[in-house]
């Protein structure tokens, strides 16, 4: 479900004072990766999951136990891995294909591997083995279980401005929307300081960036954002070029709780570089 920003209420933050700088670096930043089970984000301190070269989610053994409910037993001389969870057993060993479930053996397309000194599993084996239900949400790099006998859902996705931009559950209060104040093709950004978790707002704010802006682009952009770090403190307006996409990042002058950033159109961008001579 898209969420709009009142016009009214964008309009309150106009300015056009600009100031701009550039950044020479282009990379493009991924949505970090999540696991979902029944809801519920999953939280990994220390050994962190990753997809591995053959697109499997790798994760470690010890969230099997603890968020999937089974018992997790390792031979390190065998270099096996064994899971347990009511009347099923699963085995599988460092480096091979095989996986057993309950002496049925059946081949994955990837393998457990030790890093780190932690043990990774793939995902989506050990869990459909367990029973669970799983969904790959390629887009938001989300993995989806459930565990108590229903499908695992998609997280909703919508292509905002050329930016996609995520609908999951526990996603923050970040607000994306298209607007043509100058041309077609242009998207507002808000951060508000009096929605949950700002921290988490301005970090969806630097991966969505990312897919189209330099990087360093956008961490100057967040550096000079976080000097608003009060309610009615004063943020001034300032402008930012970015070389990768040829377009302006415009932070509007405020100071009230919403800090607005406007990604202007190709055309307008152009435009104004002409005439302010960058």
């Amino acid at each position: 479900m898209r969420i709009w920003i009142p016009r009214m209420i964008l309009s309150l933050s106009v300015c056009v004072i600009f100031s701009v700088m550039v950044g020479p670096i282009a990379v493009y930043a991924d949505f970090p990766l999540r696991v979902v089970v029944n809801g519920k984000k999953i939280e990994f301190p220390d050994a962190k999951p990753y997809v591995d070269k053959n697109s499997r989610v790798m994760v470690p053994v010890r969230f099997v136990s603890e968020a999937l409910g089974a018992k997790v037993d390792w031979d390190a001389k065998a270099s096996k891995v064994t899971v347990k969870q009511d009347e099923k057993t699963i085995v599988l060993f460092i480096g091979k294909k095989e996986i057993d479930v309950n002496g049925k053996k059946d081949q994955m397309d990837t393998v457990a591997v030790t890093s780190k000194q932690r043990t990774f599993v793939p995902l989506r084996f050990v869990s459909q083995a367990l029973g669970a239900a799983v969904v790959w949400d390629s887009p938001v790099r989300t993995a989806y279980i459930n565990t108590n006998g229903e499908a695992a859902p998609k997280a909703e996705t919508e292509v905002v401005g050329g930016f996609v931009v995520p609908m999951w559950k526990s996603h923050t209060d970040l607000i994306v929307t298209e607007v043509e104040w100058y041309s077609p093709g242009e998207v507002m950004f808000q951060v508000n300081l009096l929605r949950a978790d700002v921290d988490k707002q301005i970090e969806d704010l630097t991966i969505i960036l990312s897919q189209k802006c330099d990087s360093n682009t956008v961490e100057k952009l967040v550096n000079y954002i976080k000097q608003k770090d009060e309610r009615w403190g004063y943020l001034a307006s300032k402008a930012f070029y970015d070389e990768r996409s040829k377009r302006y990042l415009y932070v509007f002058e405020t100071e009230y709780e919403g800090i607005d950033i406007l990604f202007l159109s190709a055309e307008k961008s152009k435009e104004w570089k002409k005439n302010r001579g960058d």
